[in-house]
């Protein structure tokens, strides 16, 4: 297992201290948090409007690499129910580790799943970690997936990664909580009415092809796994 520099922390500390476009910040942060985790994934999410919407996301074997500017579609916010993972870990501000999605009985995975079948993956291990600011606010969560061994093969995480994991989320709390507090934390663009109409009707054209037997890989599953 890769280990972690010291230095690579104190200067994450640092670049969170100076005025770095945000959404450059978001996807350094969770790169280091990938690092310090050794993983193959990663998701970071923020909280607004009392949903967990994803900020950027990648997946290294697979070369893929999302923010919310271009698969904001592909994955809809979570909303805040205990039944879901990212959503327990902030109701409840506290880390997750889980040994296999595909074993654990705690939480519906269908969103992992989701991405299993879309990308022909296999989501095993994964970390869940509340950014918790000062005040205690739940400010989004960080989810890993995927911890690999010095061989390159899947494993849990570790309790190290762990504790590592949660001095960065402190980090981008602390971040996160000084751009709250100088009225400029950016949220997420939301969709406008005219764009949910058109998402809408779309929806139900899909739904009458569904009707007449056209089936797709994920065996009738709704394209939102939340609803």
């Amino acid at each position: 297992m890769k280990s972690y520099d010291l230095d690579r922390f104190v200067k994450l500390a640092t670049l969170m201290s100076r005025p770095v476009e945000q959404d450059v910040l978001f996807d350094i942060a969770l790169k280091e948090c990938m690092l310090a985790g050794n993983c193959d994934g990663g998701t970071i999410y923020t909280i607004e409007d009392n949903k967990l919407y994803f900020r950027y996301l990648y997946t290294l074997s697979k070369g893929i690499s999302m923010n919310y500017k271009n698969a904001a579609d592909t994955f809809p916010p979570v909303p805040m129910r205990k039944v879901f993972v990212c959503a327990f870990a902030a109701m409840k501000k506290m880390r997750l580790n889980i040994k296999d999605v595909y074993v654990s009985e705690e939480f519906d995975f269908g969103g992992a799943k989701y991405y299993d079948d879309m990308n022909d993956y296999r989501t095993c291990s994964m970390l869940v970690v509340p950014i918790v600011v000062g005040n205690g606010e739940v400010m989004g969560v960080l989810q890993l997936i995927n911890a690999k061994d010095k061989y390159g093969m899947w494993t849990p995480f570790t309790k190290d990664q762990e504790e590592l994991v949660g001095a960065i989320a402190s980090v981008i709390a602390l971040y996160l909580e000084n751009l709250k507090l100088k009225g400029q934390l950016q949220g997420v663009p939301k969709k406008s009415e005219d764009q949910e109409e058109k998402k809408e009707d779309k929806s139900k054209e899909v739904k009458g092809k569904e009707d007449k037997g056209e089936e797709d890989k994920t065996k009738g599953r709704k394209f939102n796994w939340f609803e």
